[in-house]
């Protein structure tokens, strides 16, 4: 490997030594030399467009775009001089002819580059006294607002759908002085990362919808803030305006997300002022109907009905389910708790049916690799995950791969459509098991190296399958390899023998094994000790109390929606600690806390990377709710328990500090002994819910503009090209079925939106 090319240039009279292949704009911005620019952005291709970061490089006739232009040994550039900027204020002028002097009512206004630099590089007056150009107002959705008149052409947002969405949904039509960026068929943005072309957009042509006309941006307090949609840990920055949440914006973080965030992490900050927020206690009376009750009476209710539970009913008749979204000093706390209440059955995963190989669990589930690393890979094998829906940040460093040259093979019940091309091996899920175990054969052979014991006989019962092969061919070649389940695994019945099965392929392919786990803090809830218990068998066989800590919406969040409203409406007691209420949730509620939202409280999340993220309460919290490391911390005050005497949240995760060690993590674990499988023969159609990446969680489903987008909920089912296009009825709702090739035979892909009870893996008749 040899050392890279250094050059020796100069920068407004001071000498730099830089590595060659670099541009002039790149090192300007390493060295501190400020040049003005529009078109160009650090994580998009050189367009040149726009002139304004003009230079003088000396033995050059005429000024040189800084963008565009690489360095060269000996190179003495001026940045300053008067033929710089005689250049960037001309440029400056002919940007200005067309855009209107409508500052004063722009929502950009304060925090515009165009402003920025018609300060600095532009004149006090333009030659310029004809009519302004005019563009037709358009619109495209219910996320991003248009001003096109204020749009200077840079093709910032256009580059940025076809290079790091994958969806070129915005181009330029027409040319020279009548180009116009838009919407090609008038369509709204489709894409789930459509939110950032607001960040990039230098001037007032795109900027948020729903907060637009809000307030000027300096009135703004900006605060830190991470994620609560998924493991990513996606770095934001909420923007309060009089203790409450106005708007969500991107934060950089070149080791999780560079400079990128999904719309759901933008928007889904509508969900704090839902119709739906607790907004103060409420327990029970005699009538059945829940009743508001001040915080004193309604903690010493909560604790006279828990303790009541666990001394007549025993401690193992009550469940605590714990979201996985909840911070660690909220999980931290409902484990201190349960256990001096007696309380083991508790968890965390909510999407899961087969508990069978808990005891080789890792300490968590994480990626399997760092963040940063994923660009770099060279096979990807998604097993049940759905990037796209599932991290669509991550899902941007995943096309940057196969950009790169990367190959992705997927296995799913459908084909989910990446945006890049994709090796895709549709397949019952009952089938799975089969296409892993000939991957494994397959693999086992090329590399010469023995399957593991455990699974012998499940790589001995597989059917031989030609695509199998085709999988096999991406890995064992010395390549950077990752195979990660997603929740489609994790939900399937044959879950154990899954993941079993995509270890021992990573082992033999000296690959890596991740997870993409539910929630934006199960890898906390593992380390707290929340993630121990087994969901399934909580509502397989009802308990006669539930806990619900977190944002929890029971009619939506569990895999098994049928079984688990079944089993709190049997229940004798249901305390919900949460900061919404919905409908199904109020029919089964005993005792309702209201705790508050993402936002507004202090709290800690651990990424599928193992990173661990503090953040401050950006908002105040609404109506009469609190924060849920309080509402715990004072209830274990109640019941007079020791060890509950903290002050500040800090204090709490001070407390559990050695808990959160994550140095000898590892996915990679011994296998269970009874690892058993059996081809099962399918007849008749197997339910496969799915849902909208708007549905999956307590806050996007209450954001109304991810609502009143594409991807939002669809009442649409869809199966097998074998499937009668004809009506169907299922629990009294009829509806048609859409036919694709796209979907496994003999299975109905059923969004959960219809509000159906069917349970994963249910067999249906239509």
């Amino acid at each position: 490997m040899t050392d890279k090319q250094m050059l020796s240039i100069e920068i407004d009279g001071k000498k730099y030594d830089v590595e060659a292949g670099r541009s002039v704009i790149e090192i300007a911005d390493e060295v501190g030399v400020p040049i003005p620019r529009f078109c160009y952005h650090d994580k998009l291709s050189i367009a040149a467009s726009c002139r304004m970061c003009l230079v003088d490089i000396e033995r050059m006739p005429k000024p040189m775009p800084a963008c565009a232009t690489q360095v060269s040994d000996g190179m003495i550039i001026r940045t300053r001089n008067e033929k710089a900027r005689a250049a960037q204020k001309s440029v400056m002028e002919f940007l200005l002819i067309n855009h209107p002097l409508d500052c004063p009512v722009c929502d950009q206004g304060g925090e515009c580059e165009l402003q920025d630099n018609s300060v600095g590089f532009g004149s006090q007056h333009s030659m310029y006294i004809d009519e302004k150009r005019h563009y037709e107002k358009i619109d495209i959705g219910p996320l991003v607002e248009t001003f096109m008149n204020r749009c200077i052409q840079c093709t910032r947002c256009v580059r940025y759908g076809e290079e790091v969405a994958g969806l070129r949904e915005l181009g330029g039509v027409d040319r020279g002085d009548r180009l116009e960026i838009t919407t090609y068929v008038k369509h709204s943005l489709s894409s789930e990362v459509s939110g950032n072309i607001i960040d990039l957009c230098p001037v007032g042509a795109l900027t948020a919808k729903p907060s637009k006309f809000q307030a000027r941006p300096w009135e703004y307090k900006k605060n830190d803030s991470v994620s609560i949609h998924d493991g990513l840990g996606t770095n934001t920055s909420i923007h309060t305006l009089r203790g409450k949440v106005a708007r969500v914006v991107s934060r950089e973080n070149e080791a999780i997300n560079q400079v990128w965030i999904s719309d759901r992490d933008r928007f889904s900050y509508e969900a704090n002022f839902s119709v739906d927020r607790a907004k103060s206690p409420m327990i029970m009376n005699e009538k059945k109907a829940l009743e508001q009750v001040d915080w004193i009476n309604g903690l010493k209710a909560t604790r006279m009905a828990i303790e009541g539970a666990v001394q007549k009913l025993g401690a193992d008749q009550v469940g605590i389910f714990v979201s996985p979204s909840a911070t660690v000093e909220e999980q931290f706390l409902t484990k201190q708790l349960a256990d001096q209440l007696g309380i083991k059955k508790i968890d965390s995963r909510f999407r899961q049916v087969d508990f069978s190989s808990d005891s080789v669990e890792p300490t968590f589930r994480s990626l399997g690799v760092a963040i940063k690393d994923v660009k770099s890979l060279d096979s990807i094998f998604l097993v049940g995950a759905d990037p796209r829906m599932e991290v669509p940040v991550l899902a941007i460093d995943i096309r940057e791969a196969v950009k790169n040259g990367a190959k992705v093979a997927l296995l799913n019940t459908y084909d989910t459509d990446q945006l890049h091309p994709t090796e895709a091996v549709i397949a019952a899920p009952n089938q799975w098991v089969n296409v892993l175990a000939n991957v494994l054969a397959a693999i086992s052979q090329k590399m010469q190296k023995t399957v593991a014991p455990e699974l012998a006989s499940i790589v001995e019962k597989a059917s031989s399958d030609a695509r199998s092969i085709e999988i096999a061919n991406m890995f064992g070649n010395d390549n950077k390899q990752w195979i990660v389940l997603g929740k489609d695994a994790v939900s399937n019945p044959d879950f154990s023998v899954i993941r079993a099965l995509c270890q021992n392929i990573a082992e033999i392919s000296n690959g890596a094994f991740g997870y993409i786990a539910e929630g934006a803090n199960m890898s906390g809830a593992s380390l707290m000790g929340v993630a121990k218990g087994n969901t399934h068998a909580m509502i397989e066989n009802p308990l006669k109390a539930y806990i619900l800590v977190g944002a929890i919406d029971p009619e939506h969040d569990f895999i098994e929606r049928k079984a688990v409203m079944k089993a709190l409406k049997q229940a004798e007691l249901v305390v919900a600690m949460t900061p919404f209420v919905s409908e199904a949730l109020r029919d089964v509620a005993t005792i309702i806390l209201p705790a508050a939202a993402w936002g507004e409280t202090d709290g800690s999340l651990m990424n599928l990377e193992g990173k661990l993220q503090t953040v401050k309460a950006a908002a105040e919290p609404s109506f009469e709710s609190k924060p849920l490391w309080k509402i715990l911390r004072v209830l274990g005050n109640e019941f007079e328990f020791s060890g509950f005497d903290y002050v500040h949240c800090s204090d709490v995760l001070a407390k559990c500090a050695n808990q959160l060690a994550t140095n000898a993590h590892t996915n990679f674990m011994s296998y269970a002994k009874d690892l058993n499988w059996k081809a099962a023969e399918q007849t008749g159609l197997v339910a496969v819910p799915m849902e909208s990446i708007y549905s999956t969680d307590a806050y996007v489903r209450r954001a109304p503009a991810l609502q009143a987008t594409p991807l939002a909920a669809r009442k649409r089912v869809v199966g097998n090209e074998a499937v009668n296009q004809t009506q169907w009825v299922l629990e009294g709702q009829e509806f048609n079925v859409r036919s694709t090739a796209k979907m496994a035979a003999n299975c109905l892909r059923i969004p959960r939106e219809f509000g159906l009870m069917i349970d994963y893996y249910e067999a249906i008749e239509g």
